[in-house]
């Protein structure tokens, strides 16, 4: 029985590891300073060399001739490592032995001394494959195995391995190897076994190996067999669907719908797979984007020479807007694969979408003259301030002018003003409030307007807090025209304030003398000031008239007496 290729070509040193330049130099380096970890942990795809450089890596820490950071391949350890027959160098299948049982037997031999080598290696392939009681049972003898055993952890799933298990091993990650590394060699292949083969065919099983060189030397080896290895042969085992293939298939689209559907038919009946199909034909018509967007970009593209000139050649014939429809079919048409449509509706799908003619733009409507508003005059205070300096000194006196000027004509503007800081700039009086309470309060309507009134010597009121303005309006004539209510004098107020329960005379004949007045004035004005905002002075004349009793009964007071008693 014949070694398959992969077997056959496996590399058995760094130097032949194809597409993993990282990881090698990474090994390399460790071996030269002799700085060798106690675990490792490869991740990577299928068929990226996981395995093999983890042999390699056993054969260099054991080789009794190394070569720098190479190992021999002569000595009788990497004779015995190649042949896998050597007794240090101990592989797991993870996915058949991933008991418990099985873990706990490694423990037990874990603590034996290696036979004939400097290391015992263990090589766990697919680790992830393990029950969560075998990661259990690994962990502590991962952790702090014996100084002669070294643990090499291979996986296609890294993130099913456990945080506790990745945390204590050295994670190299393996790439996928590009379809250009692959040609190259299968190209070293061919070579060697005599092989006659056309490039576009070895490009072609590069194409389809999906990054795997293990894959690719299966395919090839598969096309050996069947004959010649040419695309032909390869379109027959791949079950048609090859980039030429597609590439004659769109010049076609564009040519002949009718050709396009026989030619897409034909490949479906020759056994291909509708997900890789569209997967291959988006490949294809992404390319001819590229290149009809950015023609220099051909060069940088993994492709052959003849691939490229296609490229070149077919951009030419497409608008950047058919190809954009395109791509949305292809990628609709895809989607609709992986769901399971069967091929014949599938195809009938596809070419019904291509077919489908564009929706016809919308008629145009002529729209009626807009509609202009009438303007609405807007009040002053919203139009946008001045900008105006920020009033940094004041006068003490100017002030007290104002607090005056206030004081009769609106008591709250009046306890507000306190905290405000005047100025006058171009006429416009400026005043500028230290805390937001107090610029909230004048700038209500009433406040704002009495503002106004007040200071109607001025251009205007600008209240400001911080960078915010706000100019008060102007009274409306109807405010204006309106007579003012004046605090009630001393002269004329008629108060009913508190009397004795013996006193029966109606408020008229309160006598209102000057020693009557005098009691009375106090309490006027505070009348006043509360029927000014609203507030109603019976609950002050009340509490007055308890606090009143109360001294009655401390010191005797006859409120008889009560005109003739000065306060």
């Amino acid at each position: 029985m014949s070694t398959s290729l992969y077997r056959k070509y496996r590399p058995q040193d760094f130097a032949s590891v194809v597409g993993q330049k990282t990881a090698v130099e990474v090994l390399t380096k460790s071996l030269e300073k002799s700085r060798i970890g106690h675990a490792y942990l490869f991740s990577g795809s299928r068929g990226c060399g996981k395995t093999s450089i983890a042999r390699i890596f056993a054969k260099a820490l054991n080789c009794l001739n190394p070569q720098g950071s190479e190992p021999c391949g002569k000595c009788r350890n990497c004779e015995a490592i190649t042949a896998g027959e050597s007794l240090d160098v101990i592989e797991i299948d993870g996915a058949s032995n991933n008991g418990v049982d099985n873990i706990r037997g490694l423990r037990e031999n874990v603590t034996l001394a290696p036979f004939s080598s400097r290391y015992k290696v263990y090589i766990i392939d697919e680790v992830h494959m393990l029950s969560q009681g075998a990661f259990n049972a690994l962990l502590k003898t991962l952790e702090e195995p014996p100084e002669y055993v070294v643990f090499i952890l291979a996986t296609t799933e890294p993130h099913k391995v456990p945080v506790t298990i990745r945390s204590r091993c050295q994670h190299i990650p393996f790439h996928s190897i590009s379809p250009d590394d692959i040609f190259s060699r299968l190209t070293y292949v061919c070579t060697a076994e005599n092989l006659t083969a056309e490039p576009d065919a070895l490009r072609e099983i590069s194409r389809q190996a999906d990054g795997a060189l293990r894959d690719a030397l299966s395919l090839l080896e598969q096309v050996a067999a069947s004959g010649e290895i040419t695309l032909s042969n390869v379109e027959a085992v791949f079950g048609a669907g090859s980039r030429p293939a597609l590439e004659r298939w769109l010049r076609t689209l564009r040519e002949d719908m009718g050709g396009a559907y026989t030619s897409l038919r034909g490949m479906f009946d020759a056994g291909a797979s509708g997900v890789r199909v569209f997967e291959e034909l988006f490949s294809l018509v992404r390319d001819l984007w590229l290149v009809s967007k950015w023609p220099k970009i051909a060069d940088s593209l993994t492709l052959s020479e003849s691939e490229k000139d296609f490229l070149r050649e077919e951009a030419k014939n497409w608008t950047p807007a058919e190809i954009h429809a395109l791509l949305s079919k292809i990628l609709q048409a895809l989607t609709q694969a992986r769901l399971g449509v069967r091929p014949d509706i599938l195809l009938g799908m596809f070419m019904f979408s291509l077919e489908a003619p564009q929706p016809a733009p919308a008629p145009e409507v002529i729209a009626p003259p807009p509609v202009i508003p009438r303007e609405e005059p807007k009040p002053q205070a919203s139009e946008p301030p001045k900008f105006r300096p920020k009033v940094t000194e004041y006068d003490p006196s100017f002030k007290d002018e104002l607090l005056e000027a206030a004081r009769e004509k609106n008591f709250v503007v009046y306890c507000a003003l306190f905290d405000v800081r005047p100025a006058v700039f171009d006429g416009t009086l400026v005043l500028e409030a230290e805390h937001r309470y107090c610029y909230e309060v004048l700038k209500i309507d009433k406040n704002a307007a009495d503002l106004s009134g007040i200071f109607s010597k001025y251009s205007e009121v600008c209240l400001r807090f911080g960078s915010t303005e706000y100019i008060c309006p102007k009274p409306t004539p109807l405010e204006e025209a309106a007579p003012k209510v004046e605090p009630e004098s001393e002269q004329n107020s008629k108060i009913s304030y508190y009397r004795s329960p013996e006193s029966e005379a109606p408020d008229e004949q309160i006598s209102e003398s000057p020693a009557e007045d005098k009691t009375v004035s106090v309490f006027s004005k505070i009348r006043g000031e509360l029927m000014r905002f609203g507030v109603k002075p019976e609950v002050l004349f009340i509490k007055h008239k308890e606090l009143q009793e109360q001294e009655e009964e401390t010191a005797g007071y006859d409120p008889d007496t009560e005109g003739d008693t000065e306060e």
